[in-house]
């Protein structure tokens, strides 16, 4: 009975009501280079059996109403401009849809020019950036299988790019740490914007970010542009979305990342003010708060984040935003009486942090060609992390025996000046200064009553940069963009000078070859600088403060080619030279090169800047843009990693896994005018890990685990192997739409490695393995 009222339930929504729903499309079109208002731009609604269309107005928007939902296209045209269009566009009934549209001036504008509906898929928003780099969707970020709505787990799908455990979304870019990935939002450099985030590190087990609040953002492996400094490894630039200055809309979502609640809208200040806010709540501390068990014990994480962008335009003194992003993150692991990862049956351990960030921004226009942009910005982050003793288990007494205590505030001022000089000519320039407060605590108790500090230390240091870019257009085909960037830090006076430059030439319509070579240089991980040991001499403990910045020079080639309007083939083959690695003098094979994907850094004294590397690697992109309701997307990267210590020997770094191949599809099948089927599949094959193993003989002869020096990370573990499938449905009502899905991970129950450990009791190598399989079941509705 129960099973023919679920079939007659199902039976009901999808072939009920069948009158089509519409919706709003509106957005503003701008000049790519000048970033200014277009007036009087053509908007077309494309494949509509009537014409429906309209035109920008005197602030560059536009407005089209009754679109029906589902997938549509838009056709921009102005004259003396390419036209644009802008395909796949996802149109719900509960939302909305606002998108920025920029317009490129045609430097030959008495010939035809055709443009690909799927040529702007090709290049990042930033347009001075031609090689190794892409534009990344939000909706693309909620599609793809396996992501888990995390903008850092979807950039592991491009060629490049690959993972370091299932339990962290740290990536590794071409064979780089970690920590060489510098994050920015809303035009400014940010802390690692995770929960669990460590001082130094730039990934975490869950993000802060919510895809929700973002919108098309940028994703840098290599050569980036002058404008960006401090990062030898890649760059995601992420920008928050406006609020609908329109109308007021809400958002309820749960899922794996929390329990999420968010509004939009006017704000009634100027002529298009707005707001946008937004709340998340961990899942399982929820559950845990209503006493429901899933059996992990006190094991359970809670974190809360919290996002909100307030958007102002004025007639004349220009746009202001206030913009902030911030998180709280703790987890409790009880003693256990066959213990666990981070605790035995005779300790507690608890694991926290707090992170927040913010700005203000203002921009304004002197003309039509000429703008700046002033940000003022300030962010805090702090870890705490402690052990706790069993004093008295029944009474629950403990007493702490470590304390681990990192943090860092840090305050902003980032100006830039934008100058279109003509159709040909572009300069962007700028200068940054930033103010570190960073504090730093280990200690360890000795002796019941005697608390030694290995790390102790309060102290600011100041970064100075500035740069220049120019971009020139030779004509149509031919596009060179050059920069300079400059940065000294105050702790040192250590500074370098980075020379950027980057060229594209389209070889035809549909081909298009460029080229880039980038110096960049990067500060050590903060906490480096002020390490502490209590055997070490005082020199020892005073050299790490004079460490010179780790420096790169990169060099890309690529070829990026559309067989078909909605197909693409890229090439890229590079080369990275790595120089002032910290080594240490004492220690073989020792380099801060292979760490970054964990939750802190090692506390080693007496380091100097005599390590190199370098990072070699050829990698290829086969993509179907979505389609008729299919896309496709494989990544393979081939790549080599190595790096030399302070003897000049060569070893394979952490981090060289060699190989990462990704095979992306999904389909959309359209039910009716309301409701649609989804099914997205991904598959991952990957070098396994590096490590160095141990060395038998000697673990057994001594009793614990020895590591074989002379084959430092000479070992890779089984490599990693991970199918995901996901199956969705989208809803349209009247007022409303809905999104749910469950995304199988790991559907093979594959045991992929995490990390081997010397097994005292049976004298044998363990194996610990990753997460498994996992399901992410999630729930959205609009309204």
């Amino acid at each position: 009975m129960k099973k023919v009222s679920l079939i007659t339930l199902l039976f009901f929504i999808i072939f009920s009501g069948q009158a089509q729903i519409t919706q709003t499309i509106k957005g503003t079109v701008l000049d790519k280079e000048a970033e200014y208002p277009l007036i009087g731009v053509t908007v077309v609604l494309l494949g509509s059996e009537e014409v429906t269309g309209t035109t920008t107005d005197v602030d560059g928007n536009f407005k089209l109403e009754n679109v029906p939902v589902g997938r549509q296209a838009l056709q921009f045209t102005y004259i003396g401009y390419k036209p644009v269009t802008k395909t796949n566009l996802l149109i719900n009934s509960g939302k909305e849809l606002v998108i920025n549209v920029e317009m490129e001036e045609d430097l030959n504008q008495l010939e035809e020019v055709v443009i690909t509906a799927t040529k702007g898929k090709r290049t990042a928003v930033n347009e001075m950036a031609a090689v190794s780099a892409r534009s990344m969707t939000m909706e693309e970020v909620s599609r793809f299988s396996g992501s888990l709505g995390d903008v850092s787990r979807m950039a592991q799908n491009y060629a490049g790019v690959s993972g370091s455990s299932d339990d962290r979304n740290d990536i590794i870019v071409r064979g780089n740490s970690p920590s060489a990935v510098l994050w920015r939002l809303e035009g400014v450099d940010i802390p690692s914007p995770n929960h669990w985030a460590a001082l130094g590190t730039t990934g975490g087990p869950i993000s802060m970010l919510n895809a929700n609040n973002l919108r098309t953002s940028d994703f840098l492996s290599s050569a980036f542009p002058a404008e960006y400094g401090n990062a030898t490894g890649a760059v995601f630039d992420l920008k928050l979305r406006n609020g609908n200055a329109d109308k007021y809309e809400f958002l309820g979502q749960i899922g794996f990342n929390g329990f999420e609640l968010g509004a939009e809208g006017p704000m009634g200040i100027g002529k298009k003010s707005s707001f946008l806010a937004n709340y998340r709540y961990s899942t399982l501390g929820v559950f845990q708060a209503l006493g429901i068990d899933f059996g992990t014990g006190g094991n359970v994480p809670q974190y809360q984040d919290a996002t909100f962008k307030v958007n102002i335009e004025t007639e004349k003194a220009g746009r202001f935003s206030f913009w902030g992003l911030g998180g709280i993150s703790k987890i409790v692991f009880e003693p256990e009486p066959d213990g666990n990862l981070f605790s035995d049956g005779e300790t507690r351990f608890e694991a926290g942090s707090q992170t927040g960030m913010g700005g203000i921004n203002h921009t304004y226009f002197f003309n039509n060609n000429t703008s700046s942009n002033l940000a003022l910005t300030f962010s805090a982050t702090e870890s705490l992390n402690f052990n706790e003793e069993i004093i008295d288990l029944e009474n629950g007494i403990f007493q702490k025996n470590f304390i681990s205590r990192t943090g860092q505030n840090r305050l902003g001022v980032n100006w830039t000046l934008n100058k279109k000089i003509d159709a040909r000519n572009r300069i962007k320039t700028g200068v940054i200064y930033d103010l570190y407060d960073i504090n730093v605590l280990d200690s360890i108790l000795f002796d019941d009553d005697v608390w030694f500090s290995e790390l102790d230390f309060n102290g600011d240091a100041s970064l100075y940069r500035a740069f220049g870019q120019w971009q020139y257009k030779a004509n149509d085909k031919l596009t060179f963009n050059s920069g300079l960037h400059a940065v000294y830090f105050g702790l040192n006076d250590s500074w370098s000078l980075e020379p950027r430059l980057n060229m594209s030439y389209e070889l035809t319509e549909r081909s298009t070859f460029g080229l880039g070579f980038g110096r960049h240089s990067q500060l050590q991980p903060l906490p480096i600088y002020f390490s502490k040991r209590r055997n070490a001499t005082p020199a020892e403990n005073a050299a790490n403060e004079q460490l010179d910045m780790i420096k790169s020079n990169h060099f890309v080639a690529s070829w990026d080619f559309l067989p078909t309007k909605n197909s693409r083939i890229k090439l890229e083959a590079y080369y990275q030279g790595l120089s002032d690695l910290a080594v240490d003098p004492k220690r073989k094979g020792f380099s801060m090169v292979n760490f970054g994907a964990d939750f802190g850094f090692p506390n080693r004294v007496g380091l100097v800047n005599d390590g190199t590397g370098s990072n070699t690697g050829v990698e290829l992109t086969l993509e179907r843009f979505l389609n008729k309701g299919f896309y496709f997307l494989g990544t393979a990267s081939i790549f080599d990693s190595k790096y030399k210590d302070f003897e000049g020997t060569e070893y394979n770094t952490f981090f060289n896994s060699n190989y990462v191949f990704n095979v992306l599809a999904g389909k959309e099948f359209n039910l009716n005018k309301k409701i649609a089927l989804t099914l997205d599949a991904k598959f991952n094959y990957a070098g396994g890990r590096r490590y160095t193993p141990f060395d038998v003989e000697k673990s057994i002869a001594e009793g614990e685990g020895v590591r074989d020096e002379n084959n430092i990370y000479g070992e890779r573990y089984a490599p990693y192997i991970r199918p995901d499938v996901k199956i969705g449905i989208r809803h349209n009502a009247k007022n409303y739409s809905q999104i749910f899905f469950v995304d199988l991970q790991n559907v093979i129950f594959r045991d992929n490695v995490f990390f081997d450990e010397w097994d005292e009791k049976n004298n044998e190598v363990d194996f610990q393995y990753q997460r498994g399989f996992f399901p992410d079941v999630r729930y959205q509705i609009l309204f």
